[in-house]
């Protein structure tokens, strides 16, 4: 708390101007007033300090709408308060769980601590620039967008905070490349790398605590191109074997994030490996595991294994590249793959028509080379192998 005074030469003489500041916890309080003598002054800013002082020692209100008009919330505050009110919304009105794990960071961050009127574009743009020791600017722009739509939904909240993310902001940290577009990732694994990894993935299931089968998610993923979210989604009951048909549900589209079902041919290969995968009591999606995990652990095991350049996209980019080379047409790959623009794929057009390798075909004959020789540990695939060998003309 201070009072200051300072002279000022007027043309009707000298006026005396007083300045009251208390600054204390989260409360700040300014005001100014000139007088014609020091006397009055004085008098003036002990009894606007003792006021301030009052208020300050006040107890804080309860409520959070009540707080923020003074700007008296932190960022994790407020953003609580979102991630609540998102899950109260019907489905196709809430954030997808890839925004809601970036809003999560967002409050685990030191940020978080601060109030509106804390934060500056100092403050971004050391935090941004911290994460890009573990993250690329393309990733730091997903988050930074995150942040701006949920700060931009406080009047729906109704809960004020400053929007510190602004256009300028924007631009700055455009400039000093601490976020930036994702790259095209072109990289299609060879067909000698698909079998070494279907053998690795093959070994690694083999194991009592074994769940996921990366060697079948692989080859599904280059024979349907579907995202790994969109495999980790299909169910037995949207598969249509007679007509080779199958529902993804809630598909990937930039205008419409739920109720996107849409009906996709896939071909006989991937009806192999879901006649091949074992069925989890409750569950009727036919891969039942989190897709999240399904492409980091893939990554994990990937630049284990010698080869950090492949991610689970590099299979689906693998097969649309396939559908090209077998001459499909844009809209009949586009169908598959589920993109929403024909400029997304058209530089997979110049690739030359061949015939592709029969990976799958390879793949079947390393797998039941594999179960000959060794002993099978997981019990779901004991289960499995106990059944009747799935029909070729499947």
């Amino acid at each position: 708390m201070t009072i200051q005074c300072f002279k000022r030469k007027r043309k009707t003489g000298i006026a005396y101007v007083y300045q009251v500041s208390v600054r204390k916890d989260h409360y700040t309080a300014r005001e100014s007033l000139s007088f014609p003598d020091k006397t009055s002054g004085k008098a003036w800013a002990k009894k606007v300090e003792a006021e301030m002082l009052r208020q300050a020692e006040q107890e804080e209100p309860e409520d959070l709408s009540t707080k923020a008009k003074t700007g008296d919330i932190t960022l994790q505050n407020y953003l609580e308060m979102y991630r609540q009110k998102m899950a109260s919304l019907p489905k196709d009105q809430r954030i997808s769980y890839r925004d809601t794990l970036a809003i999560k960071f967002w409050e685990r961050s030191w940020l978080a601590k601060k109030r509106p009127k804390e934060i500056t574009d100092k403050h971004l743009i050391k935090l941004l620039d911290e994460r890009l020791a573990t993250v690329t600017p393309a990733t730091n722009q997903l988050y930074v967008s995150v942040l701006r739509r949920a700060i931009d939904w406080q009047k729906r909240l109704g809960i004020y905070f400053k929007r510190f993310i602004t256009e300028d902001v924007m631009k700055e940290l455009w400039k000093l490349k601490l976020i930036g577009k994702s790259k095209e990732d072109d990289t299609r694994p060879t067909e000698e790398q698909v079998y070494l990894l279907y053998q690795a993935f093959l070994d690694g299931y083999n194991k009592h605590s074994s769940l996921i089968p990366y060697h079948h998610l692989m080859l599904f993923s280059i024979y349907s191109s579907f995202r790994e979210g969109e495999i980790c989604r299909i169910r037995h009951s949207d598969f249509d074997m007679d007509n080779g048909l199958i529902i993804i549900r809630d598909r990937k589209d930039p205008k419409k994030k739920y109720s996107n079902h849409q009906k996709v041919p896939i071909c006989s290969v991937c009806q192999e490996i879901i006649a091949r995968q074992p069925r989890f009591e409750g569950d009727d999606r036919i891969f039942p595991y989190k897709a999240l995990t399904v492409s980091v652990k893939f990554s994990e095991r990937t630049k284990a294994l010698g080869f950090p350049e492949l991610r689970f996209h590099s299979f689906r980019h693998d097969g649309i590249s396939r559908f090209f080379e077998q001459n499909m047409s844009i809209p009949e790959v586009a169908l598959r793959s589920g993109h929403k623009t024909w400029d997304n794929l058209r530089r997979y057009t110049h690739l030359i028509h061949r015939n592709p390798p029969d990976l799958w075909g390879r793949c079947k004959a390393i797998e039941a080379k594999y179960w000959a020789k060794n002993e099978v540990r997981n019990t779901r695939v004991q289960k499995k192998l106990q059944q009747p060998e799935p029909s070729e003309h499947l």
